[in-house]
């Protein structure tokens, strides 16, 4: 089984981190993002992934290679122009497919660990063309909701078709950006734009079976500065990669220290440290870079 990880996403809600690095490689504890990702697959089952990307392309697979679970290879897809969800799939099918074999699907930017045995054991049970993984979310309808009946069914897609044409109790969940797709799925992909408002569109309207399955795994955005900065600091006290050169006479309390990087004689509080960066001040609730250094707050 193959797997593909959408990850040609712009990160510009996290500037001026992605000036450096792509979003998904920006740390997250001692390895890329993505890492957080490819984990799952890996323990899944899939040695093989496309990973498409765009924005500072030229430095993906030097970043993320090195941090590939055992076993594991990844294809990198340039888009020198954005495809949009729908067109990054329809541009990988052509590795991606093999008959009778679904496809999963991930974004490279969240730390989320769905039971991805159950979604596959849902997906075949009603024989869906695709299966989403879905989450509660008390801000479902605002957002825009996907909501799924009592058998597991999306019904509805972002508020339509209208409640009064839907049959039975349904559930308004949020999509987590997972899914698994049956090889048939592939031909209604368009070859640029969205995939939930092209073919997700057409196959609710014209009844395909698309399934739904609620998963309440805990789930992290690290899409902000902020929300980023609170995910890297909450992993330990103290996290240091073995070749960091730290000061004996530092303070550290709730820090990521990379690889390579160098902290003199200072307290540090809420401080990522990016591989190769070096901290020379006192700092708290910041993320330092080889470039800079970013506070948060």
């Amino acid at each position: 089984m193959r797997a593909m990880v959408l990850a040609a996403g712009l990160g510009t809600r996290l500037r001026p981190l992605t000036e450096e690095r792509p979003k998904p490689a920006v740390p997250f504890g001692l390895r890329p993002l993505v890492c957080e990702t490819l984990d799952v697959l890996h323990r899944f089952g899939v040695r093989e992934v496309a990973i498409n990307v765009h924005h500072l392309a030229d430095r993906m697979a030097a970043l993320v290679d090195p941090h590939l679970p055992p076993g594991m290879s990844a294809r990198y897809l340039h888009e020198p122009v954005l495809l949009g969800t729908g067109g990054a799939l329809a541009n990988a099918a052509a590795w991606l497919v093999e008959p009778g074999e679904p496809v999963i699907v991930m974004n490279s930017d969240i730390v989320f660990a769905p039971d991805l045995q159950a979604a596959l054991a849902r997906h075949r049970e009603l024989d869906a063309i695709a299966t989403m993984v879905v989450r509660p979310d008390p801000d479902a309808q605002r957002l825009g909701a996907i909501d799924v009946d009592d058998e597991g069914r999306v019904r509805r897609l972002l508020g339509k078709p209208s409640a009064d044409s839907a049959r039975g109790a349904l559930h308004e969940r949020m999509f987590t950006g997972v899914h698994v797709l049956s090889p048939r799925a592939f031909a209604d992909f368009p070859s640029e734009g969205c995939v939930i408002r092209s073919a997700y569109r057409k196959w609710i309207d014209e009844g395909v079976v698309v399934a739904g399955i609620t998963e309440l795994a805990p789930w992290k955005d690290l899409g902000t500065l902020a929300a980023y900065l609170e995910a890297n600091v909450a992993l330990a006290e103290a996290r240091v990669h073995p070749s960091a050169r730290v000061a004996a006479g530092a303070r550290l309390r709730h820090v990521v220290i990379g690889e390579g990087a160098r902290v003199d004689d200072v307290s540090l509080e809420r401080v990522v440290v990016w591989p190769r960066a070096t901290v020379s001040e006192d700092l708290h609730d910041a993320i330092v870079t080889p470039e800079r250094v970013v506070r948060v707050g």
